[in-house]
């Protein structure tokens, strides 16, 4: 697994040995990336379910000005705090932030500045359990995403995209087993 653009291209990644981990594939990473090329520069990012922390990395490499990883188990961080020292080396703190806590917990308790982009990559299964009508409605709520920021959902390709209100559905892509969709939150100024 390697870093697919930008300034870190071609960078290796670590990746916890683990079948709870399915990192996002190289392929589908690129296509994400080039979908949000016109909006990745000096983004705040937040990488949810992070894992290995590949796509909060891809997100710096490509030009975000900081990314935020959220993951909860031990293992997945220790991944992923090796990642982010060999990547950024001395501009890890001033480029990112590692919390451990369950996702839907932190989403559901944030107060603070949104984010301009989050990326959700839950396992498979918990995606299709919890759907995402529920997550992007917390995201509105506690302000987790600026008004014109974006959520990307990596979920299964049977998986449909919900509608949500609020949010408008501008992407949904399918690769091989996996969709990629992703909605912008209406700007109130706006509406």
């Amino acid at each position: 697994m390697r870093i697919t653009g930008g300034e870190f291209c071609g960078r290796n990644l670590a990746v916890p040995k683990s079948d709870a981990i399915r990192p996002t594939q190289d392929r589908v990473r690129e296509s994400v990336f080039a979908m949000l090329a016109p909006e990745i520069a000096e983004v705040d990012f937040l990488d949810l379910f992070a894992g290995s922390g590949s796509v909060g990395l891809e997100a710096l490499s490509r030009g975000a000005k900081r990314a935020t990883f959220i993951e909860a188990s031990v293992k997945h961080i220790k991944s992923l705090k090796t990642n982010l020292d060999t990547i950024l080396k001395g501009d890890v703190a001033a480029r990112s932030e590692v919390v451990v806590c369950d996702a839907y917990r932190w989403i559901s308790r944030y107060c603070g500045e949104g984010f301009h982009i989050a990326f959700a990559d839950p396992p498979y299964a918990l995606g299709e359990e919890k759907g995402y009508a529920s997550v992007l409605a917390t995201l509105a709520d506690r302000g987790v995403v600026r008004p014109g920021g974006l959520f990307v959902a990596e979920m299964t390709a049977v998986q449909r995209a919900e509608e949500t209100p609020g949010w408008e559905l501008i992407r949904d892509r399918v690769y091989g087993k996996t969709r990629i969709c992703i909605w912008r939150k209406e700007d109130e100024k706006r509406s």
